[in-house]
């Protein structure tokens, strides 16, 4: 059960603790559109993809926002920031089939705080790996987002999650890359011009 790995980075788990952890894993199913609404329900527990994806989002406005995408062995990470300013609408949905392990968080810190394993500050250590995840990614994204042109970052997009395509839309996908659905159409039907483009034959 590979979530068990991001704790063994953490904490010396004897068999008897890693069945107390596995006691508080639950395996849930969701099916293609299925949503988990509410800063509530989602900071709560812990959720890993074990199969599938999803997308992170929120509404603001009537207009839904990604913000991240998920898939096989990655947790879905909660954007704080979202969490504090759009607590009602930040939701998950899935994006196919997906299968998913939920820890509750306080549980697993109960845990591993009465068998000693860890001090509290390690026991926390645990309950930001998803958050540190999500650093991680997140400082990829802003260098993305900052230095690379549009189709450039549909390029990256499409390397980062090869299956991207066949399971988000051009609204989801084109949200999280920051640009519209038409500029979206004209990279995939190869008739985008990026501004150097433009300026070179603006100039010939």
């Amino acid at each position: 059960m590979q979530i068990l790995d991001h704790i063994r980075k953490f904490a010396d788990i004897t068999p008897a603790v890693e069945e107390s952890l596995r006691a508080v894993i639950r395996e849930k199913h969701f099916s293609k559109g299925d949503t988990i609404r509410g800063a509530v329900n989602l900071t709560s527990y812990a959720h890993y993809i074990t199969s599938g994806s999803a997308r992170l989002f929120y509404t603001h406005k009537s207009k839904e926002h990604t913000v991240s995408f998920s898939f096989e062995n990655e947790f879905i990470v909660i954007s704080r920031h979202v969490v504090m300013n759009l607590p009602d609408t930040v939701s998950i949905q899935f994006l196919e089939p997906t299968t998913v392990l939920t820890m509750p968080h306080l549980k697993v810190k109960d845990i591993l705080d009465d068998v000693g394993k860890v001090s509290d500050t390690a026991g926390l250590l645990f309950l930001s790996t998803a958050l540190m995840q999500y650093v991680a990614f997140l400082e990829e994204r802003v260098s993305v987002m900052q230095s690379l042109g549009a189709e450039e970052r549909y390029q990256w997009l499409l390397h980062r999650y090869p299956r991207i395509t066949e399971c988000a839309n051009a609204t989801q996908i084109a949200s999280y890359l920051g640009i519209t659905k038409e500029t979206l159409y004209r990279i995939r039907g190869g008739k985008y011009a990026s501004t150097s483009k433009r300026k070179k034959l603006i100039s010939e």
